[in-house]
């Protein structure tokens, strides 16, 4: 009976385990570094009022962004972190808080070096129109350059791009501010032919916001008030600074020139709050 008893405690403990686990669709800690961070920020910020909750192990390999979602809308995850689209705010649980506060909208390009001057020639978006970027063809901003008349050339293998670029497949490779160092700026050794355009920017609203199963309301307002009090503290300022301040600082915003593109965003959606760190 006591074996018994014992198998019936551990049932509950490991039940009691699963349920204090919060299942994130996206784990990969290069990419997401970031917002797992500020995923686990919201949760201890909340523990007081809702319960110990924590981040639950990776298992495998990020799945891709649709395959993501569809994983959401079926109950095998609890959140994930993605731009909103009018389907998206249809069917999922979206609070609509930009998590990077409007910076992913910034795009410096990646360019030749021998194309440095040509750049430094384009003004506005008719300048551009001639010169074909390089696009991960399942990108959700991919849509968004044809809406503008930007023509691209896609790759259903985004690793590629860099080396297409290289090749002289297209003119340029639009990334955001930390992409770009990370990938060219501070690593000059890796493509030599290759350079952060240092006049150039495009702009356009490019949103990350928390998703739910609109099954787990209870989850999205725990979400709500952990975003509310994070805003009120200081400490969303100081995460964001702390992974984003250097490559803003860098990438000099208020000393380019800004090519505003047309937004396929739905409307209503609330503006960023970009204030705190987008400064002169």
């Amino acid at each position: 009976m006591s074996q018994v008893r014992w198998w019936l405690i551990g049932l509950l403990l490991c039940g009691g385990l699963q349920a204090a686990e919060l299942r994130v669709c996206q784990h990969d800690a290069g990419r997401y570094a970031y917002r797992l961070e500020l995923v686990r920020l919201v949760l201890e910020r909340t523990a007081a009022s809702h319960g110990e909750l924590h981040v639950a192990p990776a298992e495998g390999v990020d799945p891709p962004q649709e395959r993501c979602l569809a994983q959401l809308r079926s109950g095998m995850v609890d959140l994930a972190y993605v731009p909103p689209s009018a389907e998206r705010l249809r069917d999922l649980s979206m609070i609509p808080f930009d998590l990077h506060a409007g910076m992913l909208g910034y795009r410096l390009l990646l360019i030749r070096r021998e194309d440095a001057p040509r750049f430094a020639r384009v003004k506005t978006l008719d300048d551009l129109r001639p010169l074909r970027g390089g696009f991960g063809s399942q990108w959700g901003d991919f849509p968004l350059f044809a809406l503008n008349r930007l023509p691209v050339v896609g790759s259903s293998h985004p690793e590629n791009l860099l080396a297409m670029l290289a090749e002289g497949r297209f003119d340029y490779y639009h990334r955001a501010l930390s992409e770009a160092w990370e990938e060219v700026g501070d690593h000059p050794e890796r493509h030599p032919e290759l350079m952060v355009e240092p006049g150039l920017a495009l702009v356009y609203p490019l949103p990350v916001y928390f998703a739910f199963n609109r099954a787990e309301p209870e989850l999205r307002q725990r979400f709500e008030e952990g975003l509310t009090l994070i805003q009120a503290d200081g400490s969303f300022r100081e995460l964001f600074q702390r992974h984003f301040g250097e490559q803003v600082r860098r990438s000099q915003l208020t000393q380019r020139r800004l090519l505003i593109l047309q937004s396929d965003l739905p409307a209503g959606l609330p503006a960023a709050d970009s204030r705190f760190w987008l400064r002169p």
